[in-house]
């Protein structure tokens, strides 16, 4: 539905307007007053038609000029904002003010190039613009990532209004978040809060906000920062649900779902993921369905790993319905994430000996699937988490006929060790130390050489691992193993 706020002078304008298209009125909806509504918003006042911002995400975040109020240029921003590009065509010409503008995010939204001309337009029109269009678009003479960010950087400094200023932020805010640069969308959605004063783009902000923070998370992890992001989750997920906006409040359920997880609060976690599939269910949006079913996974793999093992297996059936959306060749990324999981429940799911060469079979070939994608070169620090896990999961793998398990995992360790630098990765270099540590007890050794080796080995990197975290639980481990180790020394003298 689009809805058309007027005043009274030009309420019967806009009816006889609207009924000028057969039927058209019933996607149209024209007040006088100003309500709240989920549907899109032309504004009509003093002879003009002003199109509102889409704080939603449901439309290229292109800003339309004021143009001046005639049937034709109302009709053709109606059937843009439906969605009917090729109708709102039929109602302006090459001299019309409007048409550049709707050719433009027409372009963009069905992947056509842009023109020289169309780029030179936008520079003398608008830097927010301008900037949407190199974002978005197929543009010949592409302007690099710092070009891109100084022209929205210009867009926010020289917008008409504080809402303009916003939205260029809002945008500009998502292209730094796709580059990797989680802080400086922190500092700089912070740093616009107390400018915004409509809901909407509140909203917009804070779920900006919970993202960029969400980003920055990483273990061990920040408590604090989690109990920020769930307040701003929540209130966004309130206010979706209240405008009726459930596939942007099932989005947001998601990553709510993957906080309360993160917060052991697996019952939570549980009724957000639920709530997110229901509402992808309704909209029959299976890629979005298939991200909610991932989610699910994860939760109860978590769940299952923490007190509860009942849920190994409906576990495992969801990341396999996962997988039935997030196929090698056309999501590779989801799918080596959803198989490294898999190996992981493989790894620890109990079963009986006799069961146990199948799921190590299973498991070994998940980190395969894993390790392809994630390679040492393109995703190093992936690389190194999926080593380690797969080195932790040799140490409890039967015989091997062919090759020497312990061999294997030792090898896997160092690799991860390698990526794990203590300059970059202290608390999961301790981590890796100590789970090699519990390997060199396993090792053999073939005379007291290697014995003295393997001794001093030890003692380095238990020494290593005192400097690298002060958290409890691992500075008692890397204790108890120096212990131990020291009790080694007298066997080997």
């Amino acid at each position: 539905m689009i809805t058309i706020l007027t005043t009274t002078k030009h309420k019967q304008f806009c009816i006889d307007t609207i009924n000028s298209v057969d039927r058209l009125s019933e996607l149209v909806q024209i007040t006088t007053e100003d309500i709240v509504t989920t549907n899109k918003i032309i504004k009509v006042d003093n002879n003009t038609i002003i199109s509102t911002l889409d704080w939603n995400d449901t439309e290229v975040p292109y800003i339309f000029p004021t143009s001046f109020l005639c049937e034709n240029n109302l009709l053709a921003l109606v059937f843009y904002k439906l969605g009917n590009h090729q109708k709102a065509f039929e109602f302006v010409t090459d001299q019309d003010e409007l048409q550049p503008h709707l050719l433009l995010v027409a372009n963009v939204q069905y992947g056509y190039p842009i023109t020289n001309d169309q780029i030179h337009f936008l520079k003398e029109t608008s830097q927010h613009n301008l900037a949407i269009i190199y974002n978005f678009g197929i543009v010949d003479d592409n302007v690099t990532k710092e070009e891109l960010q100084a022209i929205y950087e210009d867009a926010i400094k020289n917008g008409k209004t504080d809402s303009e200023r916003l939205f260029s932020v809002k945008n500009y805010t998502n292209l730094l978040l796709d580059n990797g640069l989680h802080q400086d969308a922190e500092q700089l959605i912070r740093s616009v809060l107390s400018i915004a004063t409509s809901d909407e783009e509140k909203n917009a902000l804070n779920v900006l906000l919970a993202s960029s923070l969400m980003a920055q998370i990483k273990i061990p992890y920040d408590q604090k920062k989690l109990s920020e992001i769930k307040v701003l989750q929540e209130q966004s997920i309130t206010y979706l649900e209240e405008h009726s906006l459930k596939v942007n409040a099932g989005l947001l359920l998601i990553n709510a779902s993957e906080v309360a997880n993160l917060q052991n609060d697996y019952i939570k976690s549980k009724d957000f993921i639920n709530k997110a599939i229901l509402y992808f269910k309704e909209a029959n949006i299976s890629e979005f369905l298939g991200e909610a079913t991932l989610q699910k996974a994860i939760l109860l793999y978590n769940w299952s790993k923490n007190g509860s093992p009942q849920y190994y297996k409906p576990a495992i059936n969801t990341f396999q319905n996962a997988l039935k959306v997030f196929k090698r060749d056309t999501h590779p990324q989801k799918f080596a994430d959803i198989h490294h999981n898999l190996a992981l429940i493989y790894s620890e799911i109990k079963v009986s000996e006799q069961e146990k060469p199948i799921w190590t079979a299973f498991c070994a070939s998940s980190f395969k699937d894993a390790l392809k994608f994630y390679t040492k070169e393109q995703f190093p620090y992936q690389f190194a988490m999926v080593s380690h896990n797969y080195a932790t999961a040799l140490m409890g793998f039967p015989e091997a006929k062919l090759h020497n398990n312990l061999d294997k995992a030792f090898g896997m360790f160092e690799e991860a060790l390698t990526i794990r630098t203590a300059e970059n990765y202290p608390f999961e270099r301790a981590l890796t130390l100590l789970n090699q540590l519990e390997l060199y007890w396993l090792l053999g050794n073939e005379n007291q050489e290697d014995e003295h080796k393997k001794y001093n080995e030890m003692l380095t990197k238990t020494n290593e691992i005192f400097n690298l975290v002060d958290d409890k639980a691992l500075l008692e481990k890397a204790k108890t193993n120096l212990e131990e180790i020291k009790k080694l020394k007298t066997y080997i003298d």
